[in-house]
């Protein structure tokens, strides 16, 4: 049996004061598998992959052995380790905006890799670029090559970061969410281009996901992480058909399921996890998942349990689930409002919105609804389809013709206060949630600032409002003094919507609130979300890909294509008598 391209032997990622932020974590990877690893936002997921790539945060240092084509890692000198990123090991980041640079062309940037590893001139580098971006679903190639990243949208941006990871034919893709600002069409498109690839050259495939339907579908290996522990790894049909670990079965049963959740009565809730994920740096004894554990028994509160072969897995538990994973039931919620949209009062009017950039390129054309008030509306639609534009226009922060008024008011016709103070009622969560924080302020701060400026609060109320706001969104005091750079993706999701919420606003736009979060964090959060929008009555415009969560959230649905609403429907009607052929395809993407 030939040895694995990639092995993990002990892998401890420390901070300089010896906190352990990763512990002991075995891996191997044969050339041509596809294996996943799973779990909350800060289970240690993304350094795993940093300290394979030795591109760890200042501060952390990576101990034990990562052996790749039998060369330790971790032991080369750095020239030999820049020639295997972006050559054999190729990587896509969580974050496609700050990976790619913004004062150079997208062409420059998927040439570059080329140019560097494969020996390429200028112009085989360029051909080499234009046919990446084809492959990757980028239209009109040839006409788009020499734009800059600012131009395109989030989706976009993360097809161009996953055609500069490519372009080398790597042995190895490093992939870190790499489908996670892209429609179901797309996403599935991506992942068959990576599959092919991955067949063809016999490529490795590191996968970090936190939607189990991506892994379900496309991968071989699932790893399951918790509190920087391997808590359990199988095979992926092993795993979803029985996961051993109770942590395992809990990601499973929080995953929402487009057909579970609209075919389910009035008046249910996502299933989540209680209580909140470790500090790696503050571990329980024994188990890290024993204090969120059903099953917990007290001598999982004594020792660390290892890693042991149970059956077809391997699992760190000493009491592990006995009985495979069953049908999905909808858990009971407190009952919804009987009242429908007809019945609300309108919050929000949209009229003959058009929004063109350069005057050339009409990106919304024509777009027409209302938003009454504690609704929320579901906006989906692939990449481009002028999603993120919508917010932006509702936002005010583009320039637009025609109609748009909250309560009443026209933004065209407000000026100085009236027009601040109007605009005010109107929060946002970004798409990519680090860049809207302010790297200088503290998880707390950024919320309290929030609620001071538009509340008006002295400084211990505003501190104390957002106490209270990180609470509901599950963040811990251990994060309160953290910077955004040494929070996860997920928690400057959280921190995101608490600093959103802190204005009191009558409406927020949501750009994907989700698409950071793990699955268990997801269903809580959109049940705050749902259950805040009931009993204040705010309403939310929910931008988003995860057609699962729009439709558990949303009283309706927008599918937008090309700048236009092709379809409007309550999301048991969209997915059973979709209209429109892109609709079809969307649910069809979406439920497999």
């Amino acid at each position: 049996m030939s040895p694995p391209l990639l092995r993990i032997d002990n892998l401890c990622v420390r901070t300089r004061d010896g906190g352990l932020l990763v512990d002991d974590v075995q891996l191997d990877l044969a050339r041509g598998e596809m294996l996943s690893l799973v779990g909350e936002s800060g289970s240690g997921k993304s350094l795993t992959a940093a300290a394979i790539l030795r591109l760890l945060p200042r501060g952390l240092v990576a101990t034990g052995r990562i052996a790749f084509e039998g060369a330790d890692l971790l032991a080369l000198d750095e020239a030999s380790m820049r020639a295997m990123r972006g050559g054999r090991i190729g990587m896509v980041f969580q974050n496609p905006l700050s990976a790619l640079n913004p004062t150079r062309t997208i062409g420059r940037q998927i040439a570059d890799p080329a140019r560097l590893h494969v020996g390429a001139d200028a112009r085989q580098a360029r051909e080499m670029a234009l046919q990446m971006l084809a492959e990757v679903g980028i239209p009109d190639p040839k006409a788009r090559i020499d734009d800059y990243p600012h131009q395109f949208s989030g989706g976009m941006r993360q097809r161009v970061a996953i055609a500069m990871a490519l372009v080398c034919h790597p042995k190895l893709l490093i992939a870190d969410e790499p489908t996670t600002a892209l429609d179901p069409i797309v996403a599935a498109q991506i992942l068959e281009l990576i599959g092919g690839l991955r067949r063809r050259h016999d490529m490795a495939v590191l996968f970090i996901s936190h939607n189990l339907a991506v892994v379900r579908a496309h991968t071989d290996c699932v790893q399951v992480m918790y509190g920087g522990r391997t808590a359990e790894r199988a095979r992926a049909d092993v795993f979803f058909a029985h996961p051993r670990h109770p942590y395992g079965r809990a990601l499973l049963d929080a995953a929402p399921d487009l057909a579970t959740v609209v075919a389910a009565p009035p008046g249910y809730a996502l299933p989540a996890l209680p209580g909140q994920p470790p500090d790696p740096l503050a571990r329980p004894p024994g188990c890290a998942f024993a204090p969120r554990c059903p099953a917990v028994a007290p001598d999982c509160e004594v020792a660390v349990p290892p890693l042991r072969r149970l059956e077809r897995s391997e699992v760190a538990c000493l009491h592990p689930v006995a009985t495979p994973a069953g049908p999905r039931v909808p858990a009971p919620e407190a009952p919804m409002s009987a009242s429908t949209h007809s019945s609300r009062p309108s919050l929000l009017e949209v009229r003959d919105l058009v929004v063109r950039y350069d005057r050339s390129r009409t990106i919304l054309d024509g777009l027409s609804f209302d938003l009454a008030a504690g609704e929320c509306l579901g906006i989906v639609g692939e990449s481009g389809s002028g999603k993120s534009t919508l917010g932006r226009a509702v936002l005010q922060m583009v320039a637009y013709q025609g109609r748009i008024a909250l309560q009443g008011h026209d933004f065209a016709t407000l000026r100085g206060r009236a027009f601040r103070d109007q605009r005010r009622r109107i929060q946002v969560v970004f798409q990519d949630p680090k860049e809207s924080l302010n790297p200088r302020l503290s998880v707390l701060h950024s919320v309290a600032e929030a609620a001071r400026l538009a509340q008006g609060l002295p400084r211990d109320a505003s501190l104390a409002a957002a106490r209270t706001l990180l609470e509901r969104v599950r963040l811990g005091a251990a994060l309160y003094d953290r910077l955004p750079e040494a929070i996860s993706g997920g928690q400057a999701q959280r921190v995101a919507i608490a600093r959103a919420l802190a204005a009191k606003p009558a409406l927020v736009v949501l750009d994907e609130p989700t698409s950071a979060l793990d699955v268990s964090t997801q269903a809580t959060l959109l049940n705050l979300l749902r259950s805040i929008g009931r009993a204040e009555g705010l309403a939310w415009l929910l931008i988003s890909h995860d057609l699962a969560a729009i439709a558990y959230m949303a009283d309706r649905i927008a599918v937008l294509r090309a700048g236009r609403i092709v379809e409007l429907a309550p999301p048991a009607t969209l997915v059973a008598q979709p209209h429109d052929p892109y609709t079809a395809a969307l649910v069809a993407a979406a439920t497999g």
